[in-house]
């Protein structure tokens, strides 16, 4: 009974043996090896069919294209002579005259010949002999019933259907122009014969191909030259679908049957946007789809013999590959790790830059230290609690601005923290992994930007001389006055009072005077680097004190408007001035600018406004607007406002750092300078965080918001 089991069992071990996890995969394996050339080679040859047609499509595209302006170039000359015709024409010339003013005009050589008509049709003169033609009525011509009957007539070229040249006897397109009397009234029409066979001839020689199809036509479907395997002229094809979607947008992919000769095409087909004539070139798609068969062919010889090749390869690849995968892994390690420290040791060396490898035992440097300032004061950074904490769970690349200081040297740094992650291994990162940091020693930056600034500063100072000039000229006048009045008083004994009223009025415009010169005192000296608290509106009030004399002498009309309560923000108010008065000398020469073009009537305004402004889920700030009716700033340039040098001044009038010093400002106080276009003119808002919500904004990037 035990032996007759043996082979039973012995079978059933075999077959499970056969069709093992294993077996399965490397059967699964081969098949796959096998099919994979045969749906390569379909898709291959899919995407080679739909290459040629696009590349079919490309060279219509630009032949067409060439052809167009091959065409315009043609035309143009012949519609200038047109034009000059019909500019010096005179109806009241005779026959004679007129002729001999054609014959005396040097043609083109393609056009046939020039006649003029009168304003019922009839030919005056043609620079051809007209022996015996002077009287032929051509009020039936395609061009004259255009005119014909109408008091006003348009000033396009026309070009009308081949017709057949009643003195020349050579087929023709005829380009008119009308022509007009003294009174401006229709009076004839000037008409040029451009030779068909010189655009057939042309567009044979450009053929690559029997079947392919070159063709001239106008918008009203009429072809004016059609080269195909065989030439012609004047059929109608305003219903072809091509011919629609061209009139309708100026230009199409061609691909459709012809219906004058059965060739299904495919090709290119635009219309000019200077005279009523579009040109459509087609390649056979016989052609096209030849090429691809012979592709085809070659394609599918090549994936037999791959897929003979591959299902070797696969029988042997698999071992091979399983031996090698580790191996590989360490590899490919290895060499990320290699490629990391030689990265990270040529960015350590590039003055000004420190580059620190961070883990939980701490901070050390990649590579040899180039700056012996900064890289202790990064180590000493990172190993504070503050950085822990700001790093804890950080799982993408973080950007942040630090000023680092040991007491006796201060740097601004940029940082970029970026936590690191192990090929092999998905930790987590944030959650107590390594990082790298780069620090970016941004000082020197800060100090030129400084210097720009003050620059900038110094320039608006020079630009408001003059118009502090008028403001102290006024309490000098009055100055003057009232010491004029008491001197008198005081010669002819009027009492005491009357001195000392004058006496009073003298204290107080050499107050005001003071107040001015002191302000400006301030307004010239660096910026202190420390913010302080300010009132917004005392900023506004600074700074239509240093230019307000300007915009009263240029007759604009400056409105303030504040809201009561308004909080403090923290701010340089000198560099906040510096912002403002320069917002509102551009608005000054957009409203100048806008008077030159309009006239000196133009009433010019500009609106100052400062309120608060609440945010959702953020603490409050501190808006200030500055509008005017200028007109506003192009749509196209609004992106560019802020860039440096970048500018919408004439030449000389404009150094393009206003505005971009002016965001640099607003920036660093934690705050954003956006723009934006009203009804009458550009908007310039200013938005900075009130005071409370100041000390956790400031350094921060500032997003700008241009509308």
């Amino acid at each position: 009974m035990a032996a007759r089991m043996k082979g039973p069992e012995a079978l059933g071990d075999g077959l499970r043996g056969l069709v093992n996890p294993v077996t399965l995969m490397l059967v699964g394996l081969v098949v796959l090896v096998g099919v994979i050339p045969f749906v390569a080679a379909l898709a291959l040859y899919q995407m080679h069919d739909r290459a040629e047609r696009d590349e079919a499509v490309a060279d219509a595209r630009r032949t067409a294209t060439l052809l167009l302006r091959s065409f315009e170039q043609s035309i143009a000359p012949v519609d200038l002579l047109l034009l000059n015709i019909a500019s010096t024409y005179d109806a009241s010339a005779s026959p004679v005259q007129v002729h001999t003013m054609l014959r005396s005009i040097n043609l083109p050589p393609a056009v046939l010949q020039v006649t003029i008509t009168d304003k019922a049709g009839m030919l005056i003169a043609s620079s051809l002999p007209t022996d015996g033609m002077e009287q032929k009525d051509l009020s039936g011509r395609e061009y004259m019933r255009a005119y014909l009957g109408r008091e006003a007539v348009h000033a396009g070229l026309s070009i009308g259907k081949p017709v057949l040249g009643l003195l020349s006897k050579k087929w023709g397109i005829p380009l008119a122009r009308p022509l007009v009397d003294a009174e401006g009234r229709f009076a004839g029409v000037a008409v040029a014969s451009y030779a068909i066979s010189d655009f057939i001839d042309f567009y044979k020689q450009l053929r690559t191909e029997d079947d392919m199809l070159i063709a001239l036509v106008g918008r009203d479907g009429i072809v004016r030259a059609r080269a195909a395997r065989a030439t012609s002229f004047g059929e109608d094809v305003s219903a072809s679908r091509a011919f629609r979607q061209t009139i309708a947008n100026g230009a199409v992919v061609y691909d459709e049957v012809s219906v004058f000769d059965g060739v299904a095409r495919v090709g290119y087909a635009v219309a000019s946007t200077k005279y009523p004539i579009l040109v459509t070139v087609a390649h056979s798609l016989a052609a096209v789809e030849q090429r691809s068969k012979e592709f085809r062919a070659a394609i599918w010889s090549t994936a037999i013999g791959l897929s003979v090749a591959l299902f070797i390869v696969a029988l042997l690849a698999g071992r091979y590959l399983k031996l090698q995968k580790k191996l590989k892994a360490n590899e490919v390690q290895a060499l990320a790790r290699q490629r990391e420290a030689n990265v990270l040791e040529a960015i350590s060396r590039v003055p000004g830059v420190a580059v620190m490898h961070v883990t939980e035992a701490g901070a050390s440097e990649v590579g040899t230290a180039a700056d012996p300032t900064l890289s202790p004061l990064v180590r000493r950074y990172l190993a504070s609690g503050r950085f822990r904490n700001l790093v804890r769970g950080l799982k993408e690349p973080q950007l942040r601005d630090e000023h680092l200081s040991d007491g006796t040297s201060e740097l601004e740094v940029e940082m970029v923290v970026a936590p690191l992650q192990d090929i092999d291994r998905a930790a987590s990162p944030g959650q107590g992994g390594d990082m790298v940091v780069f620090a970016v020693d941004r000082t020197q930056r800060r100090m030129e930007e400084n210097k720009l600034y003050q620059m900038s500063k110094l320039a608006s100072l020079g630009e408001v001389a003059t118009g502090l000039a008028h403001e102290i000229n006024q309490p000098l006048g009055v100055i003057r006055l009232a010491a004029s009045n008491a001197l008198t008083g005081l010669k002819v004994g009027l009492p005491p009072d009357h001195l000392a009223g004058k006496l009073d009025r003298i204290i107080q415009q050499t107050v005001r005077m003071s107040r001015i010169i002191d302000h400006m005192r301030i307004f010239g000296r660096k910026s202190e680097e420390q913010l302080q608290p300010s009132q917004p509106t005392q900023a506004v009030e600074g700074a239509l004190q240093v230019v307000g004399a300007h915009f009263r002498l240029d007759e604009i009309e400056v409105n303030t408007m504040s809201e009561p309560h308004l909080p403090d923000v923290l701010c340089r108010q000198d560099q906040l001035e510096q912002v403002i008065i320069n917002l509102l000398q551009n608005a000054r020469d957009a409203i100048n600018e806008r008077r030159a073009a309009l006239g000196e009537h133009f009433a010019g305004r500009i609106a100052v406004r400062v309120a608060g402004e609440a945010r959702i889920g953020a603490p409050e700030q501190v808006l200030i607007e500055v509008a005017d009716n200028g007109g506003g700033i192009p749509e196209e340039v609004v992106e560019r406002i802020f860039q440096p040098f970048f500018t919408t001044k004439p030449p000389g009038k404009g150094t393009g750092l206003g505005l971009s010093v002016s965001f640099g400002i607003i920036r660093d106080h934690g705050g954003s300078l956006s723009v934006r276009n009203g009804s009458e003119g550009a908007i310039f808002s200013i938005r900075l965080p009130a005071r409370l919500a100041a000390p956790a904004l400031i350094g921060a990037s500032a997003e700008i918001v241009q509308g």
